[in-house]
């Protein structure tokens, strides 16, 4: 699974590249972080790898 962060969209994709979920979203100015949680379940994260890219505006 791959899920990809800009400042306002977050996608997320499995498998073979199939997007799974495309969402708009709209932080708070003070938001720094992100949350990983299961609603109503269990899971269990066993690895992640975070990259920040820079910006392709000057």
């Amino acid at each position: 699974m791959r899920i990809l962060v800009d400042w306002s969209a977050v996608e997320v994709f499995g498998g073979n590249g199939e997007p799974v979920i495309t969402d708009q979203v709209f932080p708070a100015p003070s938001s720094t972080g992100a949350e990983v949680f299961a609603e109503g379940g269990t899971a269990t994260l066993d690895h992640m790898r975070t990259w920040q890219l820079g910006s392709i505006w000057r």
